[in-house]
Order: C-alpha cells, then structure tokens, then sequence
C-alpha cells in the first residue's frame, strides 16, 4: 500500500508559492497521508490540511505586505526585525484559521521546531499543536530576527535551523511517494551567512554552541536535501514543485505585486503538471 507524503520547505514571504500550491491541491482534491512542514510550510501546510483556502491566499498575499511585518515598526513594538507575534495574531484573528482544531483533520501532519535547551529539532503532530497553537509560530521564528517561543517553560524556535526540506522525515515515516514543495527556483543558489549575521549569531547564542553550528551549516544541508530529492525525483518516488520563475520575492521583502504573481506562478505551475500529479497521487 502506497503511503504519500507532502513535504514543504519554509521561505518566508517567498511562501506566496507554496500557498498557491496548496490552494490548486485543495481546488483539485488532492490530499495526502502524511504532511511535514518547515517554517513557512508549517503554517500554510496547517491552513491546507485544514482546508482553508482563503486564509492560504488572505495570508500570504494581503498579510504579508502588512509593515508591521518587516522593518522599524517590529522592530519598535517587538524588539525584533520580523513582527511574528503580530503575523501569527492577526492570521488568526483575521483569517478562517482555527488552528485549535487542528486534531479534527484527516491527514497525520508533522512541524518542525528547534528545543533551544536541548539544541535539536524535535516533531510536534496536530494533536499537539491544537493544545499549544504557538508551535506553529516558534516553527516560522528565526534566529536573530525573532526571539524564541515559551511552551509548558521550554524554548522553541524554527525547525529550519537543521532541516530546511524536511523529505528524511518523510522517509523516516514510511512514505514511499513524496510531493515535495520548495519556494526557490530549481536553479537557486544558497549563500553562506553574511558577516553581520554570523557574529549576531555567534553572539546572542554564545551559550547554545551546537545551535550556532547547525545555523551555520544550513548551506551544506540545503544542498544534501536538494541532491536527495533529485535522487527520489529519478527513481519515480517523488514530484518536486518550485517557481519556475523568479520575481525578487526575498525571505522578509516583497510587495503584494510580486507575492500575487508568484501565488498564481504556482496554478500555473501545477496547471501545467496537473496530469502527472494526479497519476502519481494514485494508490
């Protein structure tokens, strides 16, 4: 029996795509057994499980252009360079987000986050994200730009820090198909960490070493998990979704131009892939 898995990379405001990917799935009635989301996939993978299509296109379109996102205004109210307490507020104010209901889905699905304290990335599943909401916040939050998310006394912040394709987790559960959704372009090319960035890094997590070096790796992971799905992409067991086109959509910039054109880059890139996806969804 057949086990299919969707995996999703995070991105920031780059996840305009993957939120278009995910409003075609919802249109067309593709679902899946599994769900594993990073970052940005942690959240637009929660509204797709749960059906929400306009919370999918509301937030990553008309939320994301919001300023009190990015910038001086975050920085002002928040003490932080990206506004997460504020993003994740206001998607669930106003948005049809009912994250606490989360357990009600069909799919099993999985979020990545970071135990500052025991410096790795642990997997929270729906249950046990409708009893703590705020997982899916500490799994967008990271490092330098935002400060870390308290549940039950501990500290959590984005998965990503050590997976940022997380397609081993979905091996590791079984799946023996796997969508695989990323938010840059095939041909994207990761850069290592700037200076300032590194020393910030070094610096305000002087006293969590191992998180330190796993940030600091996340280059050469990116790229082993890139090699990886090209591996399962030859072998026929997975179908990998990204822009097939870029318009300067950055981790933390844009404008609601460019987030609209690549949220309808997704339709159209699953348009134009639709009968092999749906021949491969088959069980």
């Amino acid at each position: 029996m057949e086990k299919i898995s969707l995996v999703l990379e995070g991105g920031g405001m780059r996840g305009a795509y993957t939120a278009g990917v995910l409003s075609w799935f919802i249109e067309h009635g593709v679902e899946f057994d599994y769900i594993v989301g990073i970052s940005s996939g942690a959240l637009y993978g929660s509204m797709y499980a749960m059906k929400k299509q306009d919370a999918l296109k509301k937030s990553s379109i008309d939320l994301a252009t919001d300023k009190r996102n990015v910038g001086i205004r975050p920085l002002i109210s928040e003490h932080s360079l990206v506004g997460y307490d504020f993003l994740f507020n206001i998607v669930q104010e106003e948005t049809d987000y009912p994250i606490h209901k989360i357990d009600e889905i069909k799919s099993e699905m999985e979020i990545g986050v970071y135990d500052i304290e025991g410096e790795e990335t642990i997997w929270v599943n729906q249950n046990d994200i409708a009893k703590h909401p705020d997982y899916v916040k500490a799994a967008c939050t990271l490092p330098v730009v935002g400060h870390s998310v308290v549940i039950e006394g501990k500290k959590y912040m984005d998965g990503g820090i050590t997976t940022m394709i997380p397609v081993n987790k979905s091996i590791e559960k079984g799946c023996t198909k796997h969508v695989i959704v990323t938010t840059k372009s095939k041909d994207y090319v990761r850069k290592d960490q700037g200076f300032l960035q590194k020393h910030l890094l070094r610096f305000l997590y002087r006293k969590s070493p191992r998180l330190v070096e796993d940030f600091e790796s996340r280059r050469d992971v990116y790229y082993q998990e890139r090699a990886q799905i090209d591996q399962l992409v030859d072998d026929g067991q997975a179908i990998y979704l990204y822009p097939t086109k870029e318009y300067g959509v950055k981790r933390f910039g844009g404008d609601r131009e460019k987030f609209e054109a690549l949220f309808d880059l997704a339709y159209q890139d699953c348009d134009a892939r639709k009968e092999e996806l749906l021949s491969f969804m088959k069980k």
